[in-house]
């Protein structure tokens, strides 16, 4: 028995090594003859660790140099849009697919502002919401959602953090998963698959259409006389078209909480919009003071003020193209 003590005492010291070092290299090479590990190669941090690296430090946060930008940024044209975005499995454009692809290339924040905490923030957490059965089981992406808004877009206000209970028919009727899908995001009637994942349905079901252009209401004037206080002072604007928010030219270049909820809450009739506003650099004026966008202004009405495009004429089979569906769809 005395024998194998030199060698039980061999293996105390091998196993307090392993748990004091970790099994690490650097604790075991001071016993074994270890070959020379390879170097670790050394990386340039991310954007995002740099950008938290200047905050942290309270330094002023510039720009990081970009290479070229996505295609999409350089047209205006909803055809030419359609044409480069991905399509899912029913043939609807996947604006997800295109972040992942590099189609669509967004900014975390908006010039000038400094990235917050949460910037390059993706929460994993994603699950399956249990259905009738295995089939209807909905499958919900944490990890996309937070890539793409901040928790407080959803939560509290559409979501409480436990114990909602979500049925199909209150998301068509634009409840819960139906405030954004069906207005800015797929469609869940045509899309089905996208949430559940389980269903074996036939592919490209439907035509790719850029959803979620928004038409603004005109605020009523107080003096019945025409004029909207707080807009273009004097200016009677009964005459000038609604303004239309494209929502798929700008969230081709910037991520949905750059704006939400800072400068618009995403609630219909929720922002009230005025050119004074806009003119002394709020609301769309963050960005539309001919820096970054162009200014909105006297000689660029006709850019947001644009007449509706009459229907396009059906071609003999009865189809309509994707670009005049997609400007029906804003109208």
């Amino acid at each position: 028995m005395r024998g194998h003590r030199p060698q039980r005492t061999l293996l105390l010291t091998l196993s307090l090594l392993s748990a004091l070092g970790g099994c690490s290299r650097r604790a075991l090479s001071l016993f074994f003859d270890l070959p020379p590990a390879a170097p670790t190669p050394v990386t340039a941090p991310s954007q995002t660790t740099a950008v938290a690296a200047r905050v942290a430090s309270g330094t002023a946060v510039a720009p990081p140099p970009e290479g070229p930008r996505p295609a999409i940024e350089g047209t205006l044209d909803p055809d030419s849009a359609i044409r480069l975005l991905p399509r899912d499995h029913a043939g609807n454009i996947d604006w997800v697919a295109a972040l992942k692809t590099g189609t669509i290339r967004p900014r975390h924040v908006l010039p000038g502002r400094t990235p917050p905490d949460s910037a390059g923030f993706v929460f994993g957490f994603d699950f399956f919401l249990p259905g009738p059965d295995t089939t209807f089981d909905a499958f919900f992406p944490h990890s996309t959602h937070t890539e793409l808004l901040n928790c407080s877009t959803c939560h509290s206000r559409i979501f409480p953090y436990r114990g909602t209970v979500i049925r199909m028919g209150d998301v068509l009727m634009g409840k819960y998963c139906g405030e954004c899908h069906g207005k800015v995001a797929f469609n869940p009637t045509t899309a089905c698959e996208r949430c559940h994942v389980r269903m074996k349905l036939p592919p490209n079901r439907s035509k790719p259409a850029l959803i979620g252009t928004v038409t603004l209401t005109r605020a009523k004037p107080d003096s019945g006389a025409g004029v909207v206080e707080g807009n273009a002072a004097g200016l009677s604007t009964a005459s000038l078209p609604l303004a239309q928010f494209p929502h798929w030219v700008h969230r081709s270049r910037y991520l949905c909480k750059s704006c939400h909820q800072e400068l618009f809450e995403p609630r219909a009739g929720a922002n009230r919009i005025t050119m004074k506003d806009i003119s002394a650099g709020r609301s769309c004026g963050t960005c539309h003071n001919g820096r970054t966008a162009f200014a909105a202004g006297f000689g660029s009405c006709d850019r947001c003020h644009v007449p509706p495009r009459p229907p396009a004429a059906p071609a003999p089979d009865g189809s309509v193209s994707a670009g005049s569906r997609a400007h029906a769809q804003r109208e």
